[in-house]
């Protein structure tokens, strides 16, 4: 049986993902389709490693935060089995991981900005990758509407927005209050003489 590994590199990760062709659904020799073990390496992290139900929920919460994080929206994120979760942390990010064996405590990782976007991109390259026949179940990217964008932001930012607004509006009424306004207007005409030649009146 024929074992492949490939491998995704950024700056402050790196993604190793282990497997073989899935010869039943046809799959070429360069092929995975089935995954057999991937591991993770953060600068300054623990070796992350697992196999694809651990990895399917780690891309769940990442893709999802990173966009939202992109979008100005600030919240936290739960993989469906429960088993990672990314939240904010000041003005850093906090992944909580959770093992399926009872006898390993959760693990935490502090990502900034850059870790994160090292991160979101080793998990999209896997996702992209034509030389992997397998199925995520990860959502769907959708562009947010405004509205989401709007509700989903902080409540004293949209409070402040609401504050800024009606301080304009006060602002300009008062403005327009000190216009004076004349309805009288006088149109002078200057008429100007003009001097007819002698010669043309005789």
């Amino acid at each position: 049986m024929i074992n492949l590994s490939y491998r995704f590199d950024q700056n402050s990760s790196s993604l190793v993902v282990a497997g073989m062709p899935d010869v039943s659904n046809g799959d070429s020799e360069n092929t995975i389709g089935i995954l057999s073990s991937w591991t993770l390496k953060i600068i300054g992290s623990p070796l992350l490693e697992g196999e694809k139900l651990h990895l399917e929920n780690l891309m769940q919460v990442i893709l999802q935060y990173s966009r939202s994080y992109i979008s100005g929206i600030r919240k936290t994120f739960i993989s469906n089995e429960n088993i990672v979760t990314i939240s904010p942390f000041g003005g850093f990010h906090k992944v909580l991981l959770k093992s399926t064996k009872k006898e390993v405590k959760p693990l935490e990782i502090i990502l900034d900005d850059s870790e994160l976007s090292d991160l979101t991109r080793c998990l999209d390259l896997l996702r992209f990758d034509p030389r992997f026949n397998l199925s995520w179940n990860i959502n769907i990217d959708r562009p947010f509407s405004k509205r989401y964008i709007y509700s989903s932001g902080p409540k004293s930012k949209r409070d402040f927005n609401l504050f800024y607004a009606i301080i304009i509006f006060l602002s300009s009424s008062a403005f327009l209050l000190l216009i004076p306004i004349n309805n009288k207007f006088e149109l002078r005409e200057s008429i100007n003489k003009i001097e007819v030649p002698s010669e043309i009146t005789e």
